[in-house]
């Protein structure tokens, strides 16, 4: 489920004390790697509280609540404070009262040093750490993590002004929230202070500073509507160039500019940067400085296809700067106003610059992300009630509430809608909100009373799903299409929805009949009938898509009906709906019908989805046309979706395939990174020994001296490790254990995260297979990872290894597994928990039988797809011979009567 049982609900802080500047006055000990800090808290007073005032109220003007993890040497002074309590989580700050008259204003000064936090706060030596990154400090805080570096009240409820005063070496650069204000020399000889300042209100999470050794490049200014120039710089760790950034964020100006006009509000910073450090998770809108983990970082030939899902990071993370920093949300429970706008704006910017029909698909991509979450568990968008803040950053939250955000624009109309989406900005710029805020902006422009809408569709769970049937009645030449909702279930709280389901039945002659079905929310069925004067050779449910549901099964309304709608439907979910209904155990003789309207299909997107629907399928001319797709492809975003599609496949012909790919001398030049990693899978499929000596040239040699071009960011070494390991062989397993140390740097030297975490997912996977004392070794080279407090990563991917290695060792280290919650940031350790639960369970688990199972069922595998290509090429024959002999019968016919 979403929550353990013993969840409790959440709820925002009391603000009769409210912070609303913060001075922070930082120095960085990089040899000891231990900020020594000054906190100026001002705070005021937000209502008049006397001696006569409630006991509630008298509390909570006389303390103040900062949040502050493990801190040493604690001191607080300041107006009015009589004393103050550590407890090495919260900081309670007592103050003389109960007197406090509103809007005046205390200031309150706490000095501490932290030395390494577990989080929040990322520390990189070079002598000791990453030494290609370089020597920095950065922040990350999402959601709850500012604390563990600032005593402050670390909830989004509190917004304050900030101004830094950053002490470090006088070589460094730095850069934070707001504009830099001055840099002055320091007490100490050799370095520097440099004071920055935000005057716009910011909550903890949102607050950010970076100081090191970086890589700067300095992008065009974006220039606003109303002529105002926004600088913008980029950041990274010292292993990337100037050049790799501007390739990365290329399109920010442009995103700034035509955001700001979108919503008809300008961008409200300063400046724009983006940082990118192995320490940021994903991405993160800090205001007006983006912090980016390093895996978004590309070069040239990586952009070619990673570059499409970069830019959607981009604007998302942009996006931010509207919903989510300008407007705060008041507490966790309203996290879809921030995050489902972010991710709704992804959409946007693609309609805007890549077309309707890409947009289109990008939004049902959302709901089908959003539906397979469902199938865990269902809760409500606006929800209180979870283990912790984080656990509300899901499926439901991000696509969830994005694909709902859509249909309120479908019900309200573009111009409405965004008009009411801008006024929503401007009048809450600078404040907190909630759900309700946004519906009354929504209803005060539209006029429509929203309460239904919101109560069922953000406030409630689940969402509609449908049995359909279409019919066609001769007589009356009535086309229609039922519906029937399938997915009430009281127990679980899901009932029936109200919506509008849109059908177009389109004719031979081009006429397009229009139809709806609607639901009140009373009834379960619902038809969608239209007078067609013919039958029907296209059906389209939702063309413009502008509702959330999904289909019960598949909507089948025949092969003809579904090879024209695959061919010429407007809407490509119903194009991408009829091929997968179309290729779902499909014959020979449905491929081959198929096939020349798949390779004409217009959208790259609906042709990946081809490609996956293809993949389930064993077929040889299901195959050769999953390979023709591949071949074709010119589309790199696509090409790659259609090699992931294949890349799974264990069949000869994609393994010729594979293997001609990595051969041709343009294969450095031709494949892209994330191309290469599905052509390495689908030759790994096959597991040749052949093969397991090549990957093991590609680890031990590198990709240049196999002919693969340059290894960027060890992409392809990282591939190779993951190849290699489908193999499930003794040799295989020795050469990951003999390349491990270099990797995760149990001999002193130490690899990139991602390719640690790739070496690590590589052991967990071969060890099942292997004899149980290599098994042991492998399991034991990964648990030496747990140990590691470099990066959180390392030690979740060193858990997934060792749960995953079978022969019952995990249980041995459920203990140690146990033993990193306390060095995880709080949001983790539930990680933890859940882990060494699992190794507890683990019993005997796969052994070495399992290769000869392996083995066996691998051998079944070719038999059956033996047998079926007979089965199928016969059944083929006999659907040939039957329709030949009925265009003999129609000819006969058609003789007779001349």
């Amino acid at each position: 489920g979403f929550c353990e049982a013993d969840a409790v609900k959440h709820y925002a802080p009391n603000l009769v004390l409210e912070p609303v500047h913060i001075d922070i006055a930082a120095d960085f000990d990089f040899t000891a790697t231990t900020l020594h800090a000054t906190i100026t808290h001002t705070v005021r007073s937000n209502r008049t509280v006397t001696a006569e005032s409630s006991e509630a109220l008298r509390d909570a003007a006389t303390t103040l609540e900062l949040n502050g993890v493990s801190f040493d040497n604690v001191k607080v002074t300041g107006d009015g404070v009589v004393g103050f309590e550590y407890d090495g989580q919260i900081i309670a700050v007592k103050f003389a009262g109960p007197a406090t008259t509103k809007g005046d204003e205390r200031k309150i000064v706490i000095t501490y040093s932290v030395q390494r936090p577990v989080s929040g706060l990322f520390w990189n030596v070079a002598e000791r750490d990453l030494a290609t990154n370089g020597t920095y400090i950065i922040t990350d805080h999402e959601t709850e993590r500012a604390r563990y570096w600032l005593a402050t009240v670390d909830a989004p409820t509190v917004r304050t002004t900030l101004t830094f005063h950053l002490t470090a070496p006088e070589h460094m650069s730095t850069v934070a929230n707001g504009i830099e204000v001055s840099s002055k020399p320091a007490a100490v000889a050799g370095r520097k202070t440099t004071t920055w300042h935000l005057d716009y209100p910011c909550p903890a999470y949102l607050l950010c500073m970076a100081v090191g050794d970086f890589t700067v490049a300095t992008d065009r200014d974006a220039v606003l509507e109303d002529g105002r120039k926004i600088p913008v710089k980029y950041y990274a760790t010292k292993n990337y160039s100037a050049e790799d950034l501007l390739v990365t964020f290329k399109a920010t100006p442009t995103m700034i500019e035509w955001i700001s006009k979108r919503f008809k509000f300008d961008m409200p910073w300063f400046k724009y940067s983006q940082i990118a450090s192995p320490f940021v998770g994903g991405a993160m809108e800090d205001i007006s400085i983006v912090t980016w983990g390093s895996f978004a970082v590309m070069n040239a030939r990586h952009a070619r296809d990673f570059g499409f899902y970069i830019d959607a990071t981009n604007i998302h993370e942009m996006g931010h700067s509207f919903f989510g920093d300008a407007t705060v949300v008041r507490y966790y429970e309203h996290a879809w106003l921030k995050e489902s706008w972010a991710s709704y704006i992804e959409s946007l910017w693609l309609e805007d610059t890549a077309g309707h029909e890409s947009a289109r698909m990008y939004r049902f991509e959302e709901l089908e992300s959003y539906a397979e979450e469902t199938e865990d568990y269902m809760r409500p968008i606006v929800n209180r009630r979870y283990d912790h803040s984080w656990s509300m950053f899901d499926g439901h939250l991000y696509p969830g509430g994005s694909v709902r955000l859509h249909m309120l624009r479908g019900l309200l109309g573009d111009d409405v809608f965004f008009a009411a989406c801008s006024a929503y900005l401007h009048q809450y710029a600078k404040k907190t909100v909630e759900t309700d805020d946004f519906r009354k902006v929504l209803e005060a422009h539209s006029g429509l009373n929203l309460t239904r809408f919101f109560d069922q569709w953000f406030y409630s769970k689940g969402y509609p799903v449908f049995k359909t049937e279409y019919k066609y009645d001769p007589k009356k030449q009535v086309a229609s299409v039922s519906f029937v909702q399938t997915q009430a279930d009281a127990a679980n709280g899901v009932g029936l929805f109200a919506l509008d389901v849109p059908v177009e039945f389109k004719t031979a002659d081009g006429t397009v009949h229009r139809a709806v079905a609607s639901f009140d929310g009373n009834n379960v069925t619902a038809t969608a009938a239209a007078f067609t004067g013919a039958k029907a050779v296209t059906v389209e449910i939702d063309a413009d898509g502008f509702q959330v549901f999904g289909i019960d099964g598949t909507f089948n309304p025949g092969l003809e009906i579904l090879l024209k709608t695959a061919a010429e439907a407007r809407d490509p979910v119903n194009r991408t709906r009829a091929y997968r209904t179309l290729l779902k155990d499909a014959d020979l003789y449905t491929v081959r019908r198929v096939a020349p309207i798949a390779v004409a299909e217009r959208l790259g997107e609906v042709r990946v989805e081809i490609a996956l629907a293809l993949s389930k399928l064993r077929h040889a001319p299901a195959i050769d046309l999953l390979l023709t797709l591949a071949k074709n492809e010119t589309n790199d975003v696509a090409r790659t979706g259609i090699y992931v599609a294949a890349a799974g496949i264990k069949h000869p012909a994609v393994y010729a395939w594979a293997k001609a790919a990595l051969a041709a001398p343009t294969a450095a030049t031709d494949l892209t990174y994330r191309q290469l990693s599905a052509v390495f899978r689908a030759v790994s499929a096959s597991r040749k020994p052949s093969d397991e000596a090549y990957f093991t040239a590609v680890i031990r040699d590198g990709s240049v001296a196999v002919g693969l071009g340059d290894d960027y960011k060890d992409m392809v070494h990282g591939y190779a490790l993951t190849a290699l390991s489908q193999y499930r062989t003794e040799s295989a397993a020795r050469t990951l254990l003999a390349h491990s140390s270099s990797i995760l740097g149990n001999g002193g030297s130490k690899a990139e995260f991602p390719l640690q975490a790739m070496m690590l997912g590589a052991l967990g996977r071969v060890a099942p297979y292997v004899p149980k004392p290599l098994a042991e070794t492998l399991v034991e080279m990964a648990a030496e990872s747990l140990d590691s407090t470099l990066h959180f990563r390392v030690p979740a991917n060193a858990v997934l290894a060792i749960n995953n290695a079978g022969h019952g060792l995990a249980v041995q280290y459920a203990d140690r597994i146990l033993a990193t919650k306390p060095v995880a940031a709080v949001q983790d350790q539930a990680f933890y928990v859940k882990a060494a639960n699992k190794a507890r369970g683990a019993a005997t688990g796969p052994g070495a039988a399992v290769s000869a199972l392996i083995k066996r069922v691998e051998g079944l595998e070719t038999q059956v797809r033996d047998v079926e290509a007979k089965y199928l090429a016969k059944a083929d024959a006999e659907k040939q011979v039957a329709e030949a002999a009925e265009a003999a019968k129609k000819e006969t016919a058609a003789a007779s009567k001349e």
